[in-house]
């Protein structure tokens, strides 16, 4: 059975016992900063298993993209190397939200597996809980599984928790036995299920039925009042099996993408006799699948964060094509094959697949000279090393976490040199660096903040809100919280737009009968669909009571010019520069518009002023703008665009501007693009690799812009007498005027030196053989003046050895330069050696160095330098 009959295969066998079909979620969770990736196919409920949210239905089933290459769960080092380590894997899953528990959901299982997949029952063996023997009477009892193949483990393997508190239960699970050929042994102690290499879990049934809590330091366990289910299979593992299969690699998965490897590098996964060669072609398959469909979801290489593992991921399939012999930028061209393996299943990936080869490109050919940059550095170390010794934990730290050099390709650089490497030295530099990183992680949670805005919207329900279509309105004050000083509100309907989607929250003021009573400073939604407005002065506010909210109108008018402009501005991008551009974020307040895309070269001036005329064309032609409610399917065939990655609901809200614009959107936004009146591009720049950012401004801000604009202009005509149309050609005549000249100067200034140098130059030291040393006091410390000097000299004196040092209050400047044929003369190294004396810093290369230093002690340091150099 192929991979794609067995997602149906499990889809439809749920489908047809009540289970709604979910679709993935996104691998790069939005609003859950506890997780990197998403890892499990309970990550998209976990607020159905806590209770902080409601399900429209209680039976769920989902093929659910995961990664494991960060955090917690981190299985990249061993990918390629084993039969089932993934770096991307699929999770087919079926929940139960206080529904059915233990007896479906081991029904469900051994059915579909031995029935609907039929696997041999006598394959299977199932362990469970040691104090589960409830589950324990179902498998056997029920099931007919025989009590021999049925075995009890601790918490260790059979007891799942969510985190120190909350959800928590036993778990069952199901194993395949490969039979006795793939057995690497049972350790010493252990029971038979142990056996690692020949039994291997294929799914995992989660019983979660207690929660912990804290009571006072003590953490305590109670039953929850709706048990629910978690389970999860590995589509690769069950594909492994169903296809008679040991490796996951072997499976028709993976089958387009070795083949494409196999096409690149000239070699063939199925017949070659290396283990090497068959691990590199597992490492690449499986890191493309991880590259692409991350990129594909949204992430983004980067220096932190989820973009920094990603670019991990790609450094490390980047130096296993290079083991597999290819040296050209290649990894890219396997994308197709991914799209081939899993475009059917995860069709929005598939659709951004030309970002995923364009970025992938770009990475590549960026690592590439690191690596040739990490090959001369980890080159010089190991010259330094005597016999014995162990290259320094902290230099392959180093090499790892500044130059993106794999682990194991250093550790296969000092096998070739019979070398070893100090790797307690490198696990306690790593482990500063996690300890760094964890201390200034973007991915912590205020959660006790957070429960807090969870109970509130358990007890009222979500907030109505009504700024579509109005700005002021009256409400109840439902809850109020005071925080660190801070205030925050929650009222049953309110007009206030809640930060998202990049706009940011309103800002207004909360009114009685009376006259004002509080200015809100922000609107956020720390919790999804419950507005929150923060104020610091809401002292007289009562729960109970009713209010007037006013929306700051002014800035809620710009900002929903920039805001509709922002979809303007994407639409157009798109126009000029190709489907490859995605949002990479935005964000949208009334002073200006701030556009984030995936791009991977900066825009010509031609093409800016393209998109900016593209715009503002949209803009003059008062394009009706319109608001609709529909399903996702249906707003994709609209041809609606998505922030990709994002997950949607049910329902999307689809934001049409005439035929130029179509968008998923919840913001606000005008009712006709004639209302914003002008757009104008400030700045375009580079925010990370691939990625570009433009900073627009629109309406009244960009017309005082431009006016602005205009008097300098004028105040530029005045100065130089002419009208606006000579004002170009005239400071071009300027220009090239001031350059004739600096060329003049500079020429003078040469000759001047080449004349002082005959002076400059007279005293030299003999060394030996010929070389001789020369002492010169430059007249300035300016370095580009010294640079010149030192280049005078070498010119003229090829077997002489230059110290030129120039004072300027209380600090030498210095430089050392000699010609480069004179091998036994290393600047460098002199320089490294003296510049204690004058508590100075510096360096350089062997034939040209330079430093600086404490003035007072210039004539200690050239007695060095002389004492050195003989």
């Amino acid at each position: 059975m192929r991979a794609q009959e067995i997602r149906n295969a499990f889809s439809n066998y749920f489908i047809r016992n009540g289970h709604d079909k979910h679709k993935s979620s996104s691998l790069a969770p939005h609003n859950d900063p506890t997780i990197l990736f998403a890892n499990a196919g309970m990550n998209q409920f976990k607020d159905y298993f806590t209770g902080k949210a409601v399900p429209s239905h209680r039976r769920a089933v989902t093929i659910q993209k995961c990664v494991r290459a960060g955090g917690k769960h981190n299985d990249l080092e061993n990918v390629g190397f084993t039969a089932r380590h993934h770096t991307f894997f699929e999770m087919l899953g079926n929940f139960s939200f206080g529904d059915y528990f233990k007896k479906d959901a081991i029904k469900f299982a051994w059915e579909l597996l031995t029935v609907d997949l039929k696997i041999p029952k006598d394959k299977l063996l199932v362990t469970v809980h040691d104090s589960d023997d409830e589950a324990l009477e179902i498998w056997n009892k029920d099931m007919g599984v025989p009590r021999e193949r049925i075995f009890k483990l601790g918490d260790k393997s059979n007891f799942w928790e969510m985190g120190d508190v909350g959800p928590c239960g036993p778990c069952t699970e199901i194993f395949y036995d490969h039979g006795p050929a793939r057995s690497t042994g049972v350790p010493a102690g252990h029971q038979e299920i142990d056996d690692e290499g020949r039994y291997v879990e294929i799914w995992n049934l989660v019983f979660m039925q207690f929660e912990k809590y804290k009571d006072g330091n003590e953490i305590k366990r109670k039953p929850l009042p709706k048990p629910s289910v978690d389970t999860g299979a590995g589509l690769e593992r069950v594909a492994a099996v169903l296809q008679g299969k040991y490796f996951n690699y072997d499976t028709d998965i993976f089958e387009p993408i070795m083949k494409a490897i196999g096409k690149l590098t000239g070699k063939d996964y199925y017949t070659t006799k290396s283990e090497d060669e068959k691990a590199s072609f597992r490492v690449v398959a499986d890191h493309i699948r991880s590259c692409t469909m991350l990129i594909t979801d949204g992430v983004i290489p980067s220096n932190d964060g989820r973009g920094y593992v990603l670019r991990r991921i790609i450094r490390r399939a980047v130096r296993h094509l290079s083991l597999l012999g290819l040296k050209d930028i290649s990894f890219y061209k396997l994308v197709p094959a991914v799209v081939e393996s899993l475009g059917e299943e995860y069709p929005d990936n598939a659709h951004n697949a030309a970002l995923a080869e364009k970025l992938l490109k770009l990475e590549e050919e960026k690592f590439r000279k690191t690596l040739d940059t990490g090959l001369a550095l980890i080159n010089e170390e190991l010259g330094k090393l005597k016999a014995g010794q162990k290259l320094p934990g902290d230099v392959a730290f180093k090499l790892y976490d500044t130059f993106g050099f794999p682990l194991d390709l250093t550790e296969v650089i000092l096998r070739e040199k019979n070398l070893e490497l100090d790797s307690k030295g490198f696990e306690e530099a790593m482990a500063k660096q996690k300890e760094l990183s964890k201390k200034s992680s973007k991915f912590k949670v205020q959660e006790d903040n957070v429960k807090v805005f969870y109970g509130i919207k358990e007890k009222f329900g979500a907030t109505n809100f009504t700024g579509y279509e109005e700005v002021t309105g009256n409400a109840k004050l439902l809850a109020k919280e005071e925080i660190d000083g801070q205030f925050y509100l929650v009222f049953d309907k309110t007009p206030f737009y809640g930060e998202g989607g990049g706009q940011v929250g309103d800002k207004g003021e909360i009114d009685s009968k009376e006259g004002k009573l509080a200015t809100i400073t922000d609107t956020q939604k720390p919790v999804d669909g419950l507005h929150v407005h923060i104020s610091s002065d809401a002292d007289a506010l009562v729960v109970g009571e009713s209010y007037t909210l006013k929306v700051n109108h002014e800035e809620r008018e710009l900002t929903k010019r920039n805001h509709s402009a922002t979809h303007l501005l994407q639409s157009a991008l798109i126009k000029v520069l190709g489907p490859h551009v995605k949002q990479a974020g935005s964000s949208v307040g009334p002073d200006r518009l701030r556009f984030d895309f995936t791009h991977n070269e900066a825009l010509k001036p031609e093409e800016l002023l393209q998109v900016e005329e593209l715009v503002n064309s949209a803009v003059a032609s008062s394009l009706k703008v319109t608001a609709s409610h529909m399903s996702k399917d249906e707003a994709t065939k609209k041809g609606a665009m998505a922030l990709f990655g994002e997950k949607y609901g049910d329902e999307v809200r689809v934001l049409q501007m005439g035929d130029f614009s179509v968008e998923l959107c919840g913001g606000t936004h005008v009712s006709n693009t004639g209302e914003i009146g002008l757009f104008k591009i400030i700045v375009e720049t580079s925010l990370a690799s691939g990625v570009r950012r433009i900073e627009a401004i629109t309406s009244t801000t960009a017309i005082n812009y431009l006016l602005n604009r205009s008097k300098i202009l004028a105040e530029v005509e005045k100065n130089f007498a002419v009208k606006e149309e000579r004002v170009l050609e005239k400071l071009t005549a300027l220009f090239a005027d001031v350059k004739d000249k600096s060329k003049q100067i500079e020429t003078l200034n040469d000759k001047v030196q080449s004349f002082e140098s005959q002076n400059l130059f007279k005293d030299k030291q003999d060394i030996k053989g010929g070389l001789t040393l020369t002492i010169a006091k430059a007249a300035s410390a300016d370095q580009g003046n010294m640079r010149k000097l030192g280049d005078i000299f070498v010119e003229k004196f090829p077997q002489g050895v230059l110290f030129l040092y120039a004072i300027e209050g209380d600090k030498v400047s210095f430089i050392m330069k000699t010609n480069r044929a004179n091998s036994s003369v290393n600047c460098s190294d002199i320089l490294k050696s003296v510049m204690p004396i004058v508590n100075g810093r510096g360096g350089g290369k062997p034939d040209n160095a330079q430093g600086s230093g404490d003035a007072a002690k210039t004539q200690e340091l050239i007695k060095a330098i002389e004492g050195a150099l003989k």
